[in-house]
């Protein structure tokens, strides 16, 4: 209780930012909430006599906030039956808080409120990016039998600014485990502080993502439910499951308790998790072990004066039996995972992918094509790389000669640019170009029984707000770093695209061309067209080297 009413003193100051200022200079502030604390604020109801403006302008500001009160206050301001029928979870549209919201009474005595919209949340917690683009709310009033203004028809769901948004709202991962159970896989939601535990467990076992889904599966059986609520008692998160639970044998109950605690983790507080179901002790009481991600080389990879070389934090060295490639005019290495006993590849010109000579062995050619895209290399030891001019599939070949074709039907017709596999290899990124627009998409990746890539799922596209795109790398499971141009402007910056999340931008690399990240965004490394490399130094950038191209660590 402390910390939520240190919180809301925090932001008592900041309540006015739900309202509908429609005159007057903007005002700006850089509010900081500490992370994982909720926050309460108190709001008003309506008070006598007020305009249908008034009325209005206080139930957004209480629906903002509502998720404290159960949106007891925020139905004070709807008519009788409306209250109850109206639906706050059902979506919620962010908006940007940098410009003030439009409002205007029609004719018929409604009012009608437009703001740039820049998310979505669906009502299992979806969040969905979008270009700012104006949106208009509609709300019906009527007089009640007091004679005051009461809003009568309305959208389900609510309306908050992003900088509301950020208070009240955190993204959790649900954690899905891949088919061959090898890794658990985040699907992001956004929900709201209060009762995050019990919202957490009732979203796992929902299940995943329609776009993720074909990629992995869940051990919880058909039906499970959670009995009453998550409580989190010393640290121990107390989860009690319906009957359901026991159809589950040894090994998925253990892979249960993973997907717990791995989801649970995200709650301040929690450090453990107990089971029961239907109040009773629940068996194993660990979960599975063995869920962990192929390490990545920690020296990223590139080429240099016609060779490979490897940045180890204070200079280039270079890749034993790779000191000359010259003859084979080498571009964009791919790096295998530690363990994974395939060679290293590049592409020979723009046409070939052969592998990367070592002591031992010398060079074999893979593939050719023409316009082959940069290849990326998955956890199996797969080489994923397209022709640009794609015919609706991916084309995926080892190191030991096996080849294949992964149906992609949504790419037919597109121009592919770059592909990357996502370390648990279950989810691909793709980029790809219809005429003049640009695309960053996520598929699910489905394998075969031996872990060979046989098909992608449908597409969910991520990155609206980027017009261009010259590279991008996964930074760790739940964000891409994306070098591109954003809309209304002509220079690459890195962005950082939260998978169903929101992106942020860092500070700019001139002439920037290219990047590679290693599980988080302070492992980032750039090249540019002229040959520098840089890496991350403090908030900025720091350059270590020169004449190098197309850095790259695994993946």
């Amino acid at each position: 209780m402390m910390r939520r009413l240190a919180a809301a003193a925090a932001v008592l100051a900041l309540a006015g930012c739900a309202t509908l200022p429609t005159s007057g200079p903007v005002q700006t502030a850089d509010p900081v909430i500490p992370a994982g604390y909720s926050v309460d604020v108190l709001a008003e109801g309506p008070t006598e006599d007020a305009t249908t403006q008034q009325i209005v302008d206080g139930f957004l500001r209480a629906s903002a906030y509502g998720f404290t009160d159960d949106f007891a206050v925020a139905r004070l301001y709807l008519a009788a039956g409306v209250a109850e029928r109206w639906d706050p979870a059902a979506q919620v549209r962010v908006y940007s808080a940098a410009k003030n919201p439009g409002i205007a009474v029609g004719s018929d005595g409604g009012i009608r409120v437009t703001v740039d919209q820049v998310a979505y949340v669906d009502s299992d917690g979806r969040y969905t990016e979008r270009a700012p683009s104006p949106t208009t709310t509609s709300f019906t009033l009527v007089r009640d039998a007091a004679g005051q203004w009461r809003i009568a028809a309305l959208e389900d769901g609510i309306l908050i600014s992003d900088l509301n948004f950020s208070q009240t709202y955190s993204a959790s991962s649900l954690w899905f485990p891949t088919a061959d159970a090898t890794s658990l896989v985040p699907d992001i939601r956004w929900y709201p502080f209060e009762g995050r535990a019990t919202t957490l467990v009732t979203g796992l076992l929902g299940g995943p993502s329609g776009w993720l889904q074909p990629a992995v599966t869940t051990a919880f059986p058909q039906g499970t439910r959670l009995r009453g609520s998550v409580a989190v008692q010393d640290g121990v998160a107390l989860v009690n499951l319906s009957g359901e639970a026991l159809g589950a044998d040894v090994a998925q109950r253990a892979l249960m308790l993973a997907q717990l605690h791995t989801t649970l983790s995200a709650v301040t507080l929690v450090t453990s998790v107990e089971v029961t179901v239907n109040g009773a002790q629940f068996e194993p009481l660990e979960p599975a072990g063995g869920l962990d991600l192929p390490q990545s080389v920690s020296s990223p990879v590139m080429v240099s004066d016609g060779a490979l070389v490897r940045w180890n934090g204070r200079e280039l060295a270079v890749v034993p039996g790779a000191e000359d490639l010259s003859a084979l005019d080498p571009r964009h290495p791919a790096v295998p995972y530690e363990g994974v006993d395939v060679p290293m590849v590049v592409l020979s010109g723009a046409n070939r992918l052969v592998t990367v000579p070592t002591p031992e062995s010398p060079s074999v050619g893979l593939l050719e094509l023409p316009d082959l895209v940069p290849p990326s290399m998955d956890r199996y030891g797969w080489v994923w790389t397209a022709a640009a001019d794609n015919p609706g599939s991916l084309v995926v070949v080892r190191g030991d000669g096996g080849i294949g074709a992964v149906a992609a039907p949504w790419l037919s017709g597109r121009t592919v640019t770059h592909v990357r596999l996502a370390a648990d290899g279950a989810r691909l990124a793709v980029v790809s170009q219809i005429g003049d627009a640009t695309r960053i998409e996520l598929a699910a990746v489905v394998r075969d029984r031996t872990g060979t890539p046989t098909t992608t799922g449908e597409p969910l596209q991520i990155g609206d707000t980027l017009t261009a795109v010259s590279d991008l790398s996964w930074v760790d499971q739940s964000t891409l770093a994306v070098l591109g141009s954003p809309l209304a402007d002509s220079g690459n910056q890195v962005h950082l695209l939260q998978v169903g999340g929101p992106t942020t931008v860092i500070p700019l690399v001139e002439d920037a061309v290219s990047l590679s990240a290693n599980r988080n965004a302070r492992s980032l490394v750039v090249a540019t067209s002229d040959g520098r490399l840089y890496v991350r130094n403090g908030a900025g950038w720091r350059e270590v080297a020169q004449s190098v191209a197309d850095p790259a660590y695994s993946g």
